[in-house]
């Protein structure tokens, strides 16, 4: 499946092993509905922050032998789902994949994750105060 359009990482649910991606809506360019993509029952991936447009497709025999190896463990159900041309674009091992548009208002909320309540920006509320940060360069080898 191919979507023409931006799609962004929107949440990941650890609980749930869910990966949601989301294309919004921009009515200047014409978007008039919020798309999601929600994978299920996921146990690996490598995904970037967006995407301009997203081919989703189910790996080669060649691309799952090499995931495979890298991904070590039982799969049970699981299929792997490469995001774009190669497996450099991205990949995620899951159960299933779905998606969906909608053209309501858009939230913070998902429709096709209505179980779960994604994280909201409330102004009213103060942030939690940080915890000190330590940096430490990462060692160079010579």
């Amino acid at each position: 499946m191919t979507f023409a359009r931006p799609l962004r990482l929107f949440s990941y649910i650890i609980g749930h092993s869910q990966l949601l991606l989301r294309g919004e809506q921009n009515h200047e360019r014409g978007r008039t509905t919020t798309l999601e993509v929600v994978f299920k029952d996921v146990s690996a991936l490598s995904v970037r922050d967006h995407y301009d447009s997203l081919t989703i497709r189910e790996a080669s025999g060649e691309e799952e032998a090499e995931l495979r190896e890298a991904v070590p463990g039982t799969w049970y159900d699981a299929r792997a789902f490469v995001l774009g041309e190669r497996l450099l674009g991205g990949f995620v091992v899951a159960g299933t994949v779905y998606w969906g548009e909608s053209s309501a208002p858009e939230t913070y909320s998902s429709f096709l994750v209505p179980e779960y309540t994604l994280p909201q920006l409330e102004p009213d509320h103060p942030w939690p105060s940080e915890p000190r940060t330590i940096y430490s360069p990462y060692p160079r080898h010579r």
